[in-house]
């Protein structure tokens, strides 16, 4: 007998895995049914990179979405199929449809995942595939979730019956209402931020393109005829439409704040995610003239510049940073990517072998995730990207935590100024000590913020004299203020102005009324227009919310009076929850951090926190993440010692206690007086 050479073997064995990656190929482009789809597992984590660049190597994205924190990343191809991939590329599940998935979705909590067909199959499922459900009907050309999953909204045409319409769902799958519309040019639905989610669209009614919104019981709240919606904030609070050249931006209510005519028809429209008075907008421009521009909605336009046609755009999490991308006017199937800083000068660029035709923002502190033609995903870590132009920036603590301390021979003032989104910040400073504290205090707020601090003046100019007067026996202030103040032009600055000066003045227990006066008359009128009903009222905060707030590389603590819900007293678990909202705005916070429950006795309160919270301290994090541990706890804790009488704080993690890593703040709190929030160092 002829014996068998061992190249032999190896030729046999190659042919075998040939014919195997043949086999699995073809099971995943065979049609599924409608209702079910087909769901794979991969068999071993490891190797789900690999199964990831076997399967969709050669797969145009339809859609690519990612959760606030980069724990998923979820996309759609044409090869009528949906993936789930980890932050590793490493394929969690992916599900087939006999449709093409046109729309796919995940939700900001990373918790679940939306998905529209061509066929008209709207599919929810949570992504440990142990819920879901689905719906039958006209084809669906658009979907969107809120951020916590609570709601799901699509579009859908019947081009037979020629109607369009948007139906409305909660996370059980329910239809709470539909509405009939012209074509969906778009879908959004806003975050819980606003403690009311709402829907915002673009659909055509006589080829006209319209801008409306509608609330989550499908009351419509405002339209705009014209109007195309081209960008809404990352919580809703502002919204930008375009008619042609020109540009206006709504807040919340639709109430237009700032309109400008842009140079070109903008195509790319984007908020900063953590300064949403910040708006960056891009249009394709011929010849060498900019085409893209970088507005402050207060003082307009901050920078112009030429960049390259066809780009793709991207914040960083922080807001300080945009990251592009174009690969149109490069060698083929190699993508230019630059990161600009905040004033749009160029800090570091680079090239990808690939065409980059998705570029997705997190939250996640330093990666973007891109994807590019032929089905391939990546992700680029900006930290080595970013080293050089950060160790150049003089370090300063990104939080100064609430204090206690104070020196015999110092007193401590609490001074308001504005951030970036014009939130009044109170700011304590060290004065010494003086027999007139509040005319120190009124002169220490026209002299401004610190250098570095990155919060901005609220009395125009610094030469402005203000005479403070205090009657102790009436408790009564008297300021006397020039007229250049008194006749203040804007509403913004005048409102900003008036609520600084008071609330400054209000943080004195000994004032019980305020009376601004010019040439010793009382005024009548302040500023723009606004009316005074003489003597004030200092403000004291009955339901307080220590609210964190991020204003360029720093962060801060912002009092604010809680919001109600029906005119109904708001208890201790509402306001923490009010608190835990604005901490999941801020781009390190998980956006499953949640409130289980409040254990209350005489002698502490114990938060209850879900597990999420342990993700706010690292393992080996540094100084950055001590910093913002502190501020989530600063604004937890706070909120309670402010709303009850009880002596001692603590937090829990899933109903247990829980030891943070070394060097990392204690979960558990004494109360103490006095305390000095966001002290100047």
């Amino acid at each position: 007998m002829k014996n068998v050479q061992p190249f032999y073997y190896i030729i046999a064995l190659a042919a075998l895995f040939m014919l195997a990656g043949v086999y699995m190929l073809i099971l995943q482009l065979m049609p599924a049914p409608e209702q079910t789809g087909v769901t794979v597992d991969p068999q071993d984590p490891d190797q789900g990179g690999a199964l990831y660049d076997l399967w969709f190597s050669s797969a145009e994205i339809y859609d690519l979405s990612v959760d606030h924190n980069l724990t998923g990343i979820l996309f759609s191809t044409d090869q009528q199929m949906i993936s789930l991939l980890d932050q590793e590329r490493r394929l969690r599940w992916d599900k087939s449809f006999s449709t093409a998935p046109r729309q796919a979705k995940l939700s900001s909590c990373g918790n679940y995942v939306v998905t529209g067909t061509e066929g008209g199959l709207l599919y929810f499922t949570s992504t440990d595939l142990e819920f879901s459900w689905q719906n039958e009907g006209p084809p669906v050309e658009h979907v969107a979730i809120a951020p916590n999953a609570n709601w799901v909204a699509a579009a859908r045409v019947d081009e037979e019956a020629e109607s369009h319409i948007i139906e409305f769902y909660n996370r059980d799958g329910e239809l709470k209402w539909s509405l009939d519309s012209g074509p969906v040019k778009n879908l959004y639905l806003s975050s819980e931020y606003l403690e009311q989610a709402s829907v915002f669209f673009t659909h055509m009614e006589d080829e006209q393109p319209t801008f409306s919104a509608v609330n989550i019981d499908g009351e419509e709240l405002w339209s705009y005829e014209g109007k195309r919606l081209t960008a809404v904030s990352r919580h809703g609070s502002r919204m930008a439409a375009s008619e042609e050249k020109k540009l206006t931006v709504y807040d919340s209510q639709g109430q237009a704040l700032w309109e400008n005519e842009i140079p070109f028809n903008p195509q790319t429209v984007m908020f900063n995610p953590q300064n949403y008075n910040r708006l960056l907008v891009y249009g394709n421009q011929e010849g060498a003239d900019e085409n893209l521009y970088y507005y402050d909605l207060t003082d307009n336009l901050l920078w112009n510049k030429r960049v390259a046609d066809g780009s793709l755009f991207s914040f960083t999490a922080d807001g300080q940073y945009i990251v592009s991308s174009s690969w149109r006017h490069y060698r083929e199937d190699y993508t230019q990517m630059k990161i600009l800083d905040r004033q749009g000068v160029e800090v570091n660029s680079w090239e990808v072998a690939m065409r980059v035709e998705k570029l997705v923002k997190s939250g996640h502190p330093h990666l973007v995730v891109v994807g590019g033609e032929d089905g391939y995903i990546d992700l680029i870590n900006l930290e080595p990207l970013l080293a050089e132009t950060e160790n150049d920036v003089a370090k300063v603590p990104i939080y100064n935590p609430v204090s206690t301390e104070q020196k015999a021979d110092e007193i401590k003032v609490p001074l308001y100024f504005i951030d970036e989104n014009s939130n009044l910040v109170p700011v304590t400073r060290s004065l010494n000590e003086t027999d007139d504290p509040i005319q120190a205090a009124v002169e220490e707020l026209i002299r401004g913020p610190a250098r570095g601090s990155a919060l901005y003046r609220t009395i125009p100019q610094k030469e402005v004299p203000i005479e403070v007067e205090f009657s102790g026996e009436e408790g009564l202030v008297t300021l006397e203020i020039p007229p250049e103040l008194a006749e203040l032009s804007g509403e913004a600055p005048s409102t900003t102005a008036l609520d600084s000066l008071l609330l400054t003045i209000s943080s004195f227990s000994e004032v019980e009324e305020i009376v601004l006066t010019v040439d010793g008359e009382p005024l009548e009128v302040f500023g723009e227009d606004l009316v005074l009903d003489q003597p004030l009222s200092p403000y004291r905060w009955e339901k307080p919310v220590y609210r964190p707030v991020m204003s360029g590389n720093r962060y801060y603590l912002k009092v604010q009076e809680a919001a109600t819900e029906n005119d109904k007293e708001a208890d201790l678990q509402h306001l923490v929850d009010q608190a835990l909202i604005s901490c999941r705005a801020l781009p390190f916070v998980p956006s499953g951090l949640d409130i289980i429950d409040l254990r209350i006795s005489r002698e502490h309160i114990q938060v209850n926190l879900t597990y999420s919270f342990k993700k706010i301290f690292p393992e080996k994090g540094g100084e950055q993440e001590k910093l913002q541990s502190e501020l989530i706890l600063d604004s937890l804790i706070m909120t309670v010692f402010e709303n009850s009488r009880v002596q001692r704080v603590e937090i829990l993690v899933d109903g247990e206690y829980w030891e943070p890593p070394e060097g990392y703040p204690s979960l558990g709190r004494f109360r103490h007086r006095p305390y000095f929030i966001n002290p100047e160092q």
